[in-house]
């Protein structure tokens, strides 16, 4: 199965005198293993698709878009950015990628194939 991801909110300051209880044990537990926290960012699925499905697509694009969404079955999870996106639609089918990748103005979109 292939998950679909946006970014659905962005910068949680974590430094703020206001941040809510929850996302201050994200900032702890982030300390504890070794890593800061700059910013937080909220992913949310918005869609989930059979790997066929992202597979026929993906055959049928041209050579860049085959390119970077075909990294998926390598790496299993992809990130498009706007400045990916851009390249990206001209060279896909008609299908909701490239409706979603068409409408990317900030933030990205992450597709994580399911392990």
């Amino acid at each position: 199965m292939i998950e679909i991801c946006k970014l659905t909110k962005r910068r949680v300051d974590p430094t703020s005198p206001d941040l809510p209880e929850k996302y201050k044990q994200v900032k702890i537990f982030s300390m504890a293993v070794g890593h800061g926290v700059g910013t937080v960012d909220f992913m949310e699925c918005i869609k989930k698709m059979p790997e066929d499905e992202y597979l026929q697509i993906v055959n049928n694009c041209d050579e860049y878009a085959q390119f970077k969404l075909g990294n998926l079955t390598k790496y299993f999870e992809i990130e498009v950015f706007p400045e990916h996106a851009k390249l990206l639609v001209p060279q896909m089918p008609d299908c909701y990628l490239k409706t979603l990748f068409s409408s990317l103005d900030e933030g990205f979109i992450v597709i994580r194939k399911s392990i």
